[in-house]
């Protein structure tokens, strides 16, 4: 973390020159302040291992993990390729190099899309779309890993918006189709892994997804009150309403 903060003030460069920006992210991360003198702090993290790590993050787009969280990764990518009900939805739709294939597949792709309604756009990485032109299917796969049970996973869809991302999302991929494909039957999914490894597909219904994408609207619709009226110092009910209690 300290090494990433001192990257983003200053840039590639040798951690010798930014011992100022070094003490300063080691108070804000409250590492090493036990150690009095500013010396021993910075031996701490200037080593040639820490200006190895400081050169390969300057010049790579990849991100470091460590080995536990590979490993887990591991594990968990295989337990999603033993499961059936995932393997046969993402069979569901298969590509060929045939020059008029029917069906159009995209892995995290990045989309954004213009609002006529409001100020701003839209924009997301979707996880995985399939647009199947002889079915007149649009199919969305969203892939979310919890830290708690899949029998909780109801709970998480509100308490981090994963409805609003989903609403989002429809709205998002639409606007990237064929006009031809804007009026395909469209399915919304999130295939989740818990805590203990339990793997699981959450069918979206339309009912369901009509809800969120009203509840998108009143949020989208909150947002455009505050810029417009340069208003954030008070949430949107306490700005446009006198609550009483």
């Amino acid at each position: 973390m300290v090494l990433k903060n001192v990257l983003n003030v200053n840039g590639p460069g040798e951690l010798k020159d930014y011992t100022a920006d070094i003490l300063d992210s080691l108070v804000n991360v409250n590492l090493y302040q036990s150690v009095k003198d500013d010396e021993k702090k910075l031996a701490k993290v200037l080593s040639i291992e820490n200006q190895t790590f400081y050169d390969f993050i300057s010049t790579s787009n990849k991100t470091v993990i460590d080995q536990e969280a590979y490993d887990r990764c591991v594990v968990r990518v295989q337990l999603i390729k033993d499961n059936e009900d995932v393997i046969a939805l993402f069979n569901d739709a298969v590509s060929t190099d045939f020059e008029l294939d029917q069906v159009e597949i995209y892995n995290e792709q990045f989309l954004s899309c213009e609002t006529k309604d409001y100020k701003f756009g839209l924009k997301g990485y979707v996880d995985r779309y399939t647009v199947d032109h002889d079915k007149e299917e649009i199919n969305i796969i969203d892939l979310k890993t919890t830290g708690k049970s899949i029998s909780d996973f109801e709970d998480s869809i509100a308490f981090y918006n994963y409805w609003m991302q989903a609403a989002i999302y429809k709205k998002l991929v639409l606007n990237k189709v064929s006009q031809t494909a804007k009026n395909y039957k469209l399915t919304y999914r999130f295939v989740v892994i818990d805590k203990y490894n339990q793997v699981y597909v959450f069918a979206v219904s339309d009912s369901t997804m009509e809800t969120w994408e009203n509840e998108l609207k009143v949020t989208l619709d909150t947002a455009e009150y505050h810029c417009i009226n340069n208003r954030y110092d008070l949430p949107y009910k306490f700005l446009t309403q006198t609550v009483t209690l």
